[in-house]
């Protein structure tokens, strides 16, 4: 396929990145020397540097003969006139990033006509979905669903008290159903294999029908936020649509913390009692102590300043607070976001690239979660027929080492496979990989339908 990305910010690196090593031809423009510099050291595309408003810099870049191309500069003006003008000049499918999507309301279609893109994402509203669904989980750190929501992947991170360690995968008592499909140690994400043995502070990454899972959470002993009550830092874009999503679970409390005095009345005023809102500082003692702060089950740290989030997130996790979760502006923070213990780190810009990848695979794969920054993949694939491989044991399949199939999905039967495992032409098949083996995966999953 050939794609042309736009913009080569946090979102465009990392899909050039991904989408590179895949059978993909790949171009990418962007207006700063420095950042075309760094993309033309480190990665193996073609890069246009010049003004993506400018049609003979899109010509430049492919994007009339593109089969895709990807709008996701960090400037939506930009975004949307590039976008117009790559329809008009032949592009085939057409992605566009916006970071504020109100001025679509009520006029969406309008813009769809005249803009011409086929599916529209804002960073925003996709870390305020993940994050919403995270705190609706009682355990689980990370939720992705496969299979019409029939399965789902849930990531936990081990306590130094975990039932789970000391003993090799394959000697553990785990629930039916469910199976430890990769592991995050560090930097390092890997497929483990029966004989591998879980660490302190590991995350793993567990496959299997809702109702397993559940009993997984029970007997693992993985942390429970029990009764839910959130804090939120940050009134901005981002902690504004968290608080609205949240203000309509029930069961959930939030409370949100803004330290300019318009912003604090603005949000008090749209949510009218229902949320409590705090004007001061996430960093002052009296206020965290007087507002009792440490008996929160969630904190979430939403605000532009990267170094306030990770303040902020320490120092209410040290004073009680059971998990904290904080926006990531900027990528290269995310393993120090690690380091401090914080329990999760979300970047709407890392967000909005995987959800980009969902599209660009939607011919081959009916899911995707990408795991750690494309470190690791699961992908869900129809099996296609191929008289020679038909019926055969999963263990005979020739799959790339490093992979493992997770769960095997026959009409309304949902089945962790063994090797032994037979699969038949029709049946889904939930994969952990690694990136660079997704193409094989399909070529042996899919045979003529590739």
């Amino acid at each position: 396929m050939e794609i042309a990305i736009i913009g080569a910010g946090q979102v465009g690196y990392h899909l050039a990145d991904i989408l590179s090593r895949e059978d993909h031809r790949v171009s990418v423009i962007d207006a700063d020397p420095a950042q075309a510099r760094r993309l033309m050291e480190s990665l193996d595309v073609q890069v246009v540097v010049g003004d993506a408003t400018r049609a003979e810099v899109l010509n430049s870049g492919g994007v009339s003969t593109a089969d895709l191309v990807v709008v996701v500069t960090d400037n939506d003006q930009v975004n949307m006139l590039a976008c117009s003008m790559c329809r008009q000049m032949g592009a085939g499918r057409v992605i566009l990033r916006l970071r504020d999507t109100t001025v679509l309301e009520g006029y969406r279609y309008f813009y769809k006509q005249a803009l011409g893109f086929d599916v529209v994402l804002s960073t925003e509203e996709l870390a305020s979905e993940e994050i919403v669904n995270m705190v609706r989980q009682q355990h689980a750190l990370e939720v992705e669903s496969f299979s019409g929501g029939r399965v789902q992947l849930r990531r936990f991170r081990l306590a130094a008290d975990s039932v789970l360690l000391g003993s090799a995968l394959a000697d553990l008592d785990l629930p039916a159903g469910v199976l430890v499909g990769a592991v995050a140690r560090g930097e390092k994400y890997f497929i483990p294999t029966g004989a591998d043995e879980l660490r302190p502070g590991d995350n793993i990454y567990v496959i299997g029908k809702r109702g397993d899972l559940d009993a997984f959470e029970r007997t693992s002993g993985a942390p429970s936020l029990g009764r839910r009550s959130v804090v939120i830092l940050g009134a901005g874009r981002l902690g504004r649509e968290i608080t609205r999503r949240l203000s309509e679970v029930p069961g959930i409390s939030t409370r949100v913390i803004e330290k300019d005095p318009k912003r604090a009345k603005s949000l008090a005023a749209e949510h009218s009692g229902r949320v409590m809102v705090l004007d001061g500082d996430a960093t002052d003692l009296d206020l965290l102590h007087e507002e009792r702060i440490d008996k929160a089950d969630v904190f979430i740290a939403t605000t532009n300043d990267d170094e306030s989030n990770m303040v902020a997130c320490q120092l209410v996790k040290n004073l009680g607070v059971k998990r904290t979760v904080a926006m990531v502006n900027n990528g290269s923070y995310r393993q120090i976001y690690d380091l401090l213990g914080i329990d999760q780190a979300i970047s709407p810009r890392i967000l909005c690239a995987n959800r980009i990848l969902r599209f660009v695979r939607s011919n081959s794969v009916s899911a995707i979660a990408v795991l750690g920054e494309g470190r690791a993949e699961v992908i869900e694939v129809r099996i296609g027929h191929d008289a020679k491989r038909d019926a055969r044991k999963i263990k005979s399949l020739g799959l790339p080492k490093g992979t493992v199939v997770g769960t095997v999905i026959r009409g309304e039967e949902v089945i962790v496979p063994s090797g032994d495992t037979v699969v038949h032409e029709g049946d889904q098949v939930i994969v952990f990989t690694l990136p660079e083996s997704v193409d094989a995966v399909l070529t042996v999953l899919r045979a003529d339908e590739s």
